[in-house]
């Protein structure tokens, strides 16, 4: 991942309030996951099956061969290395406790208990005390969406606390079916995940951030949350469960569906930012594949639908879409658009722009981690003409930065 521009312009040094234990080459992030386990706790391997448990602990994500010294780690970070010139390495998984399926939520399990009680020591310690909970996409390994958790945290200088739910993908782009399914069925262990944070977490806020597919789980997660019949003090119910931003990043789920999902969850977190690339060329196949699957069976014809990186308002009823332009003249949606023609760092079709292109990092981190405004962080509004507003990057957002990063600091 190259480093946000802010960084490698210089406009932003986070390293400067590095922890001095955590100036090595290994990036710790905490995990939960509903994967099937193998081997020891202490080193444990997760597979593409399901396990009725959640499981949780810690995972290091190794730079290079581990030798590197600190000086050597961050000369690598502020000189914004190309994906491919430093390897990542999982060097180790370690499982600390579980929650079982139909274990209470309200009294924890000594195990549990103590898990919780050493990492809200750990929030405790952190400069915003907020969370930050990464949900990846589809055809993803366990590996490869800890290393985007620990690559996030590297750049806030290690000092924000990130954690990564990582979901069974079935790991090839050829099984797209297979990880939907397997999302639909991740859904009631990412909510009781959530819910587990909320009631026993001390974080401050707990923000979200979803990438392509993950943000289906995200989304359906939230409504459920949102429907809850038994919390009918909604700011109260609000503030015990504490969400703040929730960033779709390329966010692979049915436009329409979001749009009424949406609806339900919006007064219960603080803000919502959705990320769009009209040629993003992953959310074009997802569509296409939906699309084919809705001609040869009647139960998929729900799905071949636009996505919500890539929506359609078309296909949305006119009540919907004036109540969803009305949501973006508020400051609980942004729509923020990203042109690969105007953005660096990444190529036309691009799905994988948050991390890819260092404008795009760079705002994210300053969404989440922040909460800053769009106008804040140096982006451009646009009206369109249905009244949606919608923001962008201008041209000269990178000669923005260091008064942007001075204004926020």
């Amino acid at each position: 991942m190259p480093a946000p521009v802010a960084i490698s312009t210089g406009a932003s040094d986070p390293f400067v309030g590095t922890p001095e234990k955590e100036k090595d080459s290994n990036i710790l992030v905490g995990y939960a996951t509903n994967r099937m386990p193998i081997g020891a706790r202490e080193a444990r391997f997760y597979t593409r099956s399901f396990d009725d448990d959640l499981r949780m602990g810690v995972v290091t994500i190794q730079i290079g061969d581990g030798n590197n010294s600190w000086d050597e780690i961050r000369e690598l970070s502020n000189n914004a290395a190309h994906k491919g010139q430093v390897l990542l390495t999982l060097a180790n998984a370690r499982e600390v406790a579980a929650l079982g399926a139909g274990d209470s939520l309200e009294t924890l399990s000594p195990t549990m208990a103590k898990m919780m009680g050493d990492f809200n020591r750990y929030i405790e310690r952190s400069p915003s005390k907020e969370i930050t909970l990464y949900v990846h996409g589809a055809n993803n390994n366990f590996y490869r969406s800890a290393a985007h958790a620990a690559q996030y945290r590297h750049f806030t200088g290690r000092q924000s606390v990130v954690l990564m739910f990582s979901w069974p993908s079935a790991e090839s782009i050829l099984r797209y079916a297979t990880d939907v399914n397997n999302i639909q069925q991740t859904v009631p262990a990412f909510v009781r995940y959530l819910r587990l944070l909320a009631q026993h977490s001390s974080a401050r806020k707990i923000n979200i951030l979803a990438y392509s597919a993950g943000a289906t789980l995200v989304n359906e997660a939230l409504a459920i949350l949102g429907e809850d019949s038994r919390k009918p003090d909604r700011q109260n119910y609000r503030d015990s469960l504490r969400i703040g931003t929730v960033y779709y990043a390329a966010p692979d789920t049915d436009f329409d569906d979001w749009v009424k999902q949406y609806r339900s969850y919006q007064d219960i977190v603080d803000s919502v930012t959705v990320t769009i690339n009209m040629k993003d060329s992953v959310l074009a196949m997802a569509q296409e594949d939906r699309s084919a699957r809705a001609t040869t069976s009647w139960q998929d014809e729900a799905s071949a639908k636009s996505r919500l990186g890539r929506p359609d308002m078309d296909e949305i009823n006119t009540a919907d879409a004036e109540w969803l332009v009305a949501q973006t003249n508020t400051d609980r949606l942004d729509v923020l658009i990203i042109d690969p023609a105007t953005v660096p760092g990444i190529d036309k079709g691009s799905h994988a722009f948050w991390y890819e292109s260092p404008w795009v990092s760079n705002d994210a981190m300053l969404n989440i981690e922040l909460h800053a405004s769009p106008a804040s962080r140096g982006l451009a509004e646009h009206e369109t003409k249905r009244g949606t507003h919608i923001w962008y990057f201008p041209a000269d957002y990178e000669d923005r930065v260091i008064d942007i990063i001075n204004k926020l600091n």
